[in-house]
């Protein structure tokens, strides 16, 4: 017999009709088909090799097939001897009790292969609202972008411009925002800043990478291969691993908490593509449909910080989050100016050397502000005008300045920590349009300096 003895069958027990038979395939429909468990019938038997993808796929299609388990019983048994192996566990079935230890080590759980229940959404009642606000984000910004419903269903925001306290001084800088549970079963905010580049040099919850892992890592953002991880205070687990495509963080996704599904946008997959899939590899998906009705080809994987199927379209390297800022800024226009979000014809627009009117930009302290905007090709930065530079104004042309002269203070003591006179004194960051300390500010200041007011 041309077995590998570390192959394994699966020995299906019917246990109305105590019959037993040996797994042999999954049609089309994902109905089991099964041979009697004979030597001559050897190579028609479904085999297994340990920590096999393949078996891991075939035990969720059994188990949404079989719903009453209580009829049936599966055992896994060496792909050598069959027939022998059988009666002997004929025999044994006949006395569950007296061997129980030996059939326990032999029986396949089924409850382990179950569809695992759907976290249910993150309860608004449960969310601490200070705690955003706290770092300048408020429930109508997340409503308004979008977030909100992302980090309801558990997910995290995109990039989002935050406000860390830090000691007497403040710390500005995007991060991404998540809802998680501590290990209380407490509701709170994840934060995940942007970092220079993955920490690939270092172990990530007890994985260390080869140099072959984070050439992949690096080029890809997907591990290309099942880890197993060690969580502090956990259980090991094998995961997906997944560069976070916005702030370079390294993500961890459980493999038994992902669905490798039959199909992909009305192409249906083969064993091999799913088992592919399930340990991390990319899969080349030809003639899939997209929403619009045109077939479309592309590589497939999963992506743990998508929790999912990603899609990718060509070989480009991945671009880490400093290359990806650093290609734009030698681009010119970025995709924000001060936290607003800009089409692709506002850029063109810029970056052709064309005024903008934008509204509602934000400064470093959280304080909004409008201005006409204009691209400094020389400089590689976008400047801000009270009036469009563009246009000819009664009295000659418009004076051009470098922010628009009502948040022109604003501004300078916001963003670039330069005061005057008038302002040296305020710690609290200026509101719109603010240029000189509010009378309440002036008492402050007049209070710290000993004087009556």
């Amino acid at each position: 017999m041309d077995t590998n003895t570390n192959d394994y069958i699966l020995v299906l027990e019917d246990k109305e009709s105590k019959k037993l038979s040996v797994v042999s395939s999954i049609d089309a429909e994902g109905k089991v088909q099964t041979v009697e468990p004979l030597d001559a019938h050897s190579g028609q038997f479904m085999k297994f090799s340990e920590n096999d993808s393949i078996f891991k796929n075939f035990m969720e299609n059994f188990t949404r097939q079989f719903n009453d388990p209580s009829r049936t019983g599966l055992y896994r048994l060496v792909a050598d001897k069959v027939e022998s192996s059988v009666m002997i566990l004929q025999e044994m079935l006949q006395q569950p009790q007296e061997n129980e230890e030996q059939l326990k080590l032999m029986r396949v759980n089924l409850e382990d292969y179950a569809p695992k229940e759907q976290l249910s959404r993150v309860n608004e009642e449960r969310i601490d609202w200070n705690e955003l606000t706290a770092i300048g984000i408020t429930r109508e910004q997340l409503k308004a972008s979008g977030n909100l419903e992302k980090m309801l269903g558990w997910g995290k925001s995109n990039l989002m411009p935050i406000a860390v306290p830090f000691g007497d001084k403040t710390i500005y800088t995007e991060a991404r925002l998540a809802f998680r549970e501590d290990t209380d079963g407490n509701l709170a905010l994840a934060i995940h800043t942007i970092r220079k580049e993955p920490r690939l040099d270092f172990p990530f919850m007890g994985v260390e990478f080869s140099e072959e892992d984070k050439k992949i890592l690096r080029e890809t953002g997907n591990l290309g291969r099942l880890a197993d991880v060690t969580p502090k205070n956990g259980e090991p687990f094998k995961a997906f691993i997944s560069v976070d495509p916005q702030t370079n963080e390294l993500i961890a996704l459980r493999a038994d908490r992902v669905r490798v599904p039959d199909e992909i946008k009305s192409v249906k997959l083969s064993e091999q593509q799913k088992a592919d899939l399930s340990m991390g590899k990319a899969v080349a998906v030809e003639n899939m449909i997209s929403k619009a009705g045109k077939p479309f080809n592309a590589q497939v994987q999963i992506n743990a910080d998508k929790k999912g199927i990603e899609f990718k379209f060509d070989n480009t390297p991945r671009q880490s989050v400093t290359q990806h800022v650093n290609q734009e800024q030698q681009k010119g226009v970025s995709r924000k100016i001060c936290g607003v979000e800009l089409t692709e014809k506002q850029q063109a627009a810029l970056n052709e050397g064309r005024t903008l009117y934008i509204k509602n930009m934000v400064d470093r302290a959280g304080q909004p502000f409008n201005a006409y905007v204009k691209f400094d090709k020389e400089e590689n930065r976008p400047r801000f005008y009270r009036w469009n530079p563009d246009r000819k104004q009664e009295q000659g042309e418009a004076k051009v300045v470098a922010v628009a002269e009502e948040n022109k203070t604003q501004v300078a003591v916001n963003n670039e920590g330069k005061t005057n006179e008038a302002t040296k004194h305020v710690k609290e960051p200026l509101k719109k349009e603010q240029s000189e300390p509010t009378e309440k500010q002036k008492k402050e200041v007049q209070k710290k300096k000993g004087r009556k007011i």
